[in-house]
Formats: structure tokens, C-alpha cells, sequence
């Protein structure tokens, strides 16, 4: 890890080894809401062809796409793709990277019919590929829904859960909203992650859990706004709307409505909160100070994570106030961020995933008047191993909260737990991200539930 290279934006681990699954197209079309199709599942691990590779399979300066490996249920094995066949031509056209295929893929709705070519022991097979949508999460005790919302962002996705066997009355509601990255939170191949097996758990207790897709991901790929084009403010107002509709089902008691907020979904939820009553806010290493002040305090745990002398950790807290600055408060671009300081783009321009009035309204917004007003209940968690927020930030949220609305909040640290809420025993080994899901922050989060009244 260079001096300036931050994992502030990551994704999680297991998403990231995904992601060539993922069709993510930034096209933005009108659709009834309640006809929002799945995304197409190609069901293939692919790689963009090295020379190395091309010198062992002998095949030149072929344009392909080495296909790595076929999953179960896709498009793909439907098909009868196989492991180490080269795709040359999608929907008739050829296609040379992995970025190619992402691009042809996006021109086609699930249920359609494309030609393809692929090389299998050098020699061409031809056909025609139907276009699957991804499976759906099936549990033996939950019923799970995949929602769609009109939002001021377009077509959103929430999946809900929901205990098969239904309780007398209308459920409470858990929402979970996810941090600043650009990651879907529909993973029915991946159910192990942190954010399902949580809501999972609140599910069997008897809560309807939903979890709010972020604008352009997964499923709404191609009916609203790209993650990276939105902005901070109507990210916020979009999941606000999700909610709103969601308290309006006849099966949700829309006054006992719970949100919980990881990482930057805790600074969204008051904001959210603001616009549709909520009855408690669970936030999960979220931000407490204004951004740049947290930036500097977590350049410091990055340093300690990464076992950094203290010459070294000082340096890089130093360039990170300098660059983050002409970046936020100067409102550079990446281009003139590094020009002025060199090494300074490859801090900042992490940030530029995400828009730049998401980015300018992040930088001017006012932690304290997020909070105000609201009179809810509200839990505070920071995992012992994480280093990308800071205690100190829940422990400023807590004292502004005790101030506004005396005995509504309560701060926990959870032992072995990461940013991730997977299991991790220090610092070092929340860097190695190899940890299962905390079942510890579920335990606090239920537990705290229970005892709102």
C-alpha cells in the first residue's frame, strides 16, 4: 500500500471477487414499478486474455474473453459453455475484454436471445444464448420479496424478508441502508455476507427486513440514475421514498420502523428520518465530525492497521490533509489535485466513484443538523477492529444525541468486529479481511430492539 492509497471506498471482499458477475449498465428507461425484471446472470467467472495466457493456449492475438469458470444456474451452463472456452462475439459483436462483454450485455433485457461464438480447443462453436435473470435467495423459514420503488432517482430495488409462517398483526420494519460505495446488496450467491446473515437473523425474530439498493445497482441497473452519476442528496431522498412506500403495505406496522445505517448509511438515516418517521436508528461505523476531520482521524488507523512507523503514518496524514482539502473545500478536480502535489490523484481520486455533487454535498453537510429534531431512539456500534470509522465519532454522536434528547441513545463497541461487521481479532486482521460475519453486532442489534419500547 502506497503512502497515499486509502480502502475508504473498497468493496467488501467477497463482493469485489464477484464482480465479473455483475451487469451494471448506467442507462435510465421508465418502467411500471412493479414490473422490474432481474438483471441478466451470465453465470461466468471471466478474465481479459494476458499474453502469458495467450502464449499457453497458443492462440495468438486472438480477441476473446477467457471464460475462468461456469457457474450453476446461469445463462451460461445453459448453454453449454465450458471452462476455458474463449468468447469471441456476444449478440454479433466481437468482443475483446471483459469490459466489452459488461457493454454488450447492457443492450439486452433478461429473457432475450443473443449469438455468440466462443473458441473451445481452438476450434469454433456457434449457438444461441438465452439471457437468465439472477436466481432469487430461497430460505426453508423466510419468504423473501424483491420490491421496486419510483424514486426521485428512477426504479430502485429493496429485497424484504420475511418469516414464512406470518404472525398476528402487521410486522415491524428493519431497513438496512449500505456505505458509500457503488455494491449491490442483492446477493443471492453470496448469503454468508455480513448485511444477510443480520437482517436474516431479525427476519426469524419476526421483523420484516428490507434492504435498500442503491440507485443503478443490481436489478436497477437499467431503470434509474448510476450510482456514480447521483448525488449525495438525492441518494438519501430516494431511499426516504423506498421507505415511505414500504410503511404504506398492509403486512408492516409503519410506526415501529427500525433503520439501520452501516458506515455511510448512518450519516443518511436522520436525513432520511427527516422526511418519513422512523421509529429507531441503528448506525454501524458511521461519521460523527465533519468529513474532513474524519478523513485525518481515520489516516491514523489506517497507519496503526497497517503496522506504519509513526514517521510514515505522520507524512501520510499530512498529504491527506493537503490533497483532501483542495479536493473538497477548493472543489479541484483529480487532475488539478495532482498537479498541484503529485501523488495527491491517487488519494483523491478514489472519491471520484462517487459524483461530484455528491462529493460537494458530502463536504458541506452539517452533522449536528442532520441529528436535530430527531426524537427516535437510537444505538451507536463501533467494531474494536475497525479502522475506516472512528470511535471518537460515535462517542461525538452520542454526547450531540444526549444533548438533543436526553436518555434516546446508547454507544456499543463490539469486540472482533471490522467495518464489515466480520469477525476480526485487532487491526491487522481486519487489513487481511478473511473473517466470517460478527455474529456478535446481530446479538447487540437484537438485543437492543427488544428492549425499545
Amino acid at each position: 500500500m502506497s503512502l497515499f492509497r486509502s480502502p475508504l471506498l473498497r468493496l467488501p471482499k467477497r463482493l469485489a471477487k464477484a464482480w465479473p458477475l455483475l451487469l451494471l449498465a448506467p442507462a435510465c428507461t421508465a418502467q411500471p414499478a412493479t414490473e422490474l425484471p432481474r438483471r441478466v446472470f451470465l453465470g461466468i467467472r471471466m478474465e481479459n486474455l494476458t499474453d502469458d495466457l495467450r502464449r499457453i493456449m497458443g492462440v495468438g492475438d486472438t480477441r476473446a474473453v477467457l471464460v475462468s469458470e461456469v457457474l450453476p444456474g446461469g445463462s451460461g451452463e445453459a448453454a453449454g459453455w465450458q471452462r476455458g472456452d474463449l468468447l469471441e462475439e456476444l449478440g454479433g459483436v466481437g468482443v475483446g475484454s471483459t469490459d466489452e462483454v459488461f457493454a454488450e450485455l447492457a443492450r439486452h433485457s433478461t429473457g432475450a436471445s443473443v449469438a455468440y461464438r466462443v473458441l473451445r480447443d481452438k476450434k469454433p462453436v456457434t449457438g444461441t444464448l438465452k439471457l437468465l435473470g439472477w436466481p432469487a435467495e430461497r430460505y426453508p423459514d423466510l419468504r423473501v420479496e424483491y420490491t421496486a420503488h419510483r424514486t426521485v432517482n428512477g426504479t430502485q430495488r429493496a429485497i424484504l424478508t420475511h418469516p414464512r409462517t406470518r404472525r398476528p398483526g402487521r410486522a415491524p420494519l428493519v431497513v438496512f441502508i449500505g456505505g458509500i460505495g457503488c455494491y449491490s446488496l442483492d446477493a443471492p450467491l453470496d448469503t454468508a455476507r455480513s448485511e444477510v446473515q443480520l437482517l436474516n437473523r431479525l427476519s426469524r425474530m419476526g421483523y420484516a427486513c428490507a434492504r435498500l439498493e442503491k440507485p443503478g445497482m443490481g436489478d436497477a441497473a437499467r431503470t434509474s440514475t448510476a450510482c456514480g452519476a447521483v448525488s449525495f442528496m438525492n441518494e438519501m431522498t430516494g431511499y426516504a421514498e423506498m421507505i415511505a412506500q414500504l410503511k404504506q403495505r398492509a403486512d408492516i406496522d409503519s410506526g415501529r420502523v427500525t433503520l439501520i445505517g452501516h458506515s455511510m448509511g448512518g450519516l443518511f438515516a436522520p436525513l432520511v428520518a427527516k422526511r418519513t418517521a422512523v421509529h429507531g436508528i441503528v448506525a454501524y461505523g458511521t461519521i460523527g465530525s465533519p468529513f474532513l476531520e474524519y478523513l485525518l482521524k481515520t489516516r491514523r488507523t489506517i497507519g496503526e492497521a497497517y503496522g506504519w512507523e509513526a514517521e510514515r503514518t505522520d507524512d501520510f496524514i499530512k498529504a491527506c490533509g493537503e490533497c483532501a482539502t483542495w479536493y473538497f473545500a477548493d472543489g479541484l478536480s483529480t487532475e488539478a489535485v495532482e498537479a498541484k502535489k503529485p501523488g495527491c490523484g491517487e488519494l483523491v481520486g478514489i472519491f471520484d466513484a462517487r459524483s461530484r455533487a455528491y462529493n460537494d454535498e458530502l463536504y458541506a453537510l452539517n452533522i449536528p443538523s442532520a441529528w436535530k429534531g430527531y426524537a427516535g431512539r437510537t444505538l451507536l456500534l463501533w467494531g474494536e477492529a475497525d479502522f475506516i470509522a472512528a470511535r471518537h465519532d460515535h462517542e461525538l454522536l452520542r454526547d450531540l444525541i444526549a444533548a438533543m434528547n436526553p436518555g434516546s441513545v446508547t454507544f456499543q463497541v463490539v469486540p472482533d468486529a471490522d467495518h464489515g461487521m466480520n469477525q476480526a481479532d485487532d487491526l491487522r486482521a481486519a487489513v487481511a479481511g478473511e473473517g466470517p460475519y460478527q455474529p456478535g453486532v446481530g446479538q447487540v442489534i437484537a438485543d437492543w430492539l427488544q428492549r425499545t419500547p
